[in-house]
């Protein structure tokens, strides 16, 4: 999986400390600038900008990193402090590192051209990248197609009939089998107890259906 690039603007390294303890190095190269100035200096293209404002707001300097990069902005800022109408989710400076991931992870697949929502989980299908209750996994092309489906219809029942005609063009059962794999495989990487699940769950003699995590 290649991995995000997370640029933070910010007065001093403390944040990026954090993350870089929060964060794996596998889905995440951080970058840090202390200033507007520099951030828009960098050849870069990054994923996703953080920006620390400053008491007064940080609206011209919110504005030229729009302008600058095609990037969602999460903002943090002072408890009491106003967000400038450009930024693209903001949380407070005080909010604990775990919340300030998770909000991370929400803006990034919140901006996803091809992402696919359901309450607590999200699926970016151009990059394969699934989001469930803030963690990310990476999924193989045909694991994909079948988390696609069920996510579309997020508390409803998928037919058997229907995952076989949408992830492998056909309505031959021989794929059968194929299909039972693949969603065990699912279980292992998703469920904390893939042989009790409650994300993926069977629906004997007629399909599988996708509990959105609570």
């Amino acid at each position: 999986m290649e991995p995000y690039t997370l640029l933070i603007v910010a007065r001093t390294q403390s944040l990026t400390m954090r993350l870089q303890s929060a964060l794996l190095a596998s889905q995440y190269t951080i970058r840090w600038v202390p200033n507007t100035a520099e951030a828009l200096r960098l050849p870069l293209d990054p994923s996703i900008l953080l920006v620390q404002l400053p008491p007064s707001g940080g609206a011209r300097s919110v504005a030229r990193l729009k302008e600058r990069f095609a990037a969602p902005l999460l903002a943090l800022h002072e408890v009491d402090g106003r967000v400038p109408r450009p930024v693209d989710a903001s949380a407070s400076r005080a909010c604990d590192t775990e919340t300030l991931v998770e909000m991370i992870q929400i803006t990034l697949m919140s901006a996803a051209p091809d992402a696919i929502r359901a309450p607590g989980i999200s699926l970016d299908t151009r990059t394969r990248r699934l989001q469930v209750g803030g963690r990310l996994y990476q999924l193989r092309p045909i694991a994909c197609r079948i988390m696609a489906e069920l996510i579309g219809r997020a508390g409803r029942v998928v037919p058997r009939d229907r995952l076989f005609q949408r992830v492998w063009n056909t309505e031959d059962a021989d794929h059968s089998r194929a299909l039972d794999v693949h969603v065990a495989e699912l279980r292992l990487l998703l469920e904390p107890e893939p042989h009790q699940p409650r994300l993926i769950l069977t629906e004997r003699g007629v399909g599988y259906r996708l509990e959105p995590p609570e």
